[in-house]
């Protein structure tokens, strides 16, 4: 693979290959795809064999929508929310580091927002530990929604 350091350069296949090394380097998200993520799908009453080859092809279609989502530069869309604002991540994410994650946070204006880091969790965080996942949800979001006015 000659992808190069300068991103910018890169196709979908390198943007791809890119996240398939990060995440399978790194033994936490590793085991959470494997352990939690194809294993709740591959014995999940609710998928068959004929799903699980549906979903492994969507992962490849949504391969196409990473250039634009790598050259994505949030700031430029603004920090400035009308809406409640929420991350809630792993600590050791891999693909999207909790450090500038927080530095984007801090830079957001919103009505509500929270920002919470799931211990022992990477990437998939929400897979991983969905009690705590569910908490956050709970906690946060739930009450910040409730409260809010209906739109107009």
């Amino acid at each position: 693979m000659a992808m190069g350091a300068d991103r910018s350069k890169w196709t979908t296949r390198d943007v791809a290959e890119y996240n398939k090394l990060v995440l399978t380097s790194d033994p936490l998200s590793y085991d959470t795809m494997k352990t939690v993520v194809m294993r709740s799908l591959w014995f999940s009453p609710l998928h068959t064999l004929r799903g699980l080859r549906s979903y492994l092809k969507a992962m490849e279609f949504s391969e196409r929508l990473q250039l634009e989502a790598a050259a994505l530069d949030e700031r430029a869309e603004g920090t400035d929310f009308r809406i409640p604002f929420f991350v809630f991540q792993g600590d050791s994410d891999v693909l999207t580091p909790p450090a500038p994650a927080r530095r984007f946070f801090d830079d957001v204006t919103a009505p509500v927002k929270e920002f919470a880091l799931i211990r022992d969790a990477s990437h998939f965080a929400s897979f991983r530990h969905p009690d705590r996942f569910l908490d956050l949800m709970l906690t946060h979001v739930r009450p910040a929604v409730t409260a809010q006015p209906a739109a107009r």
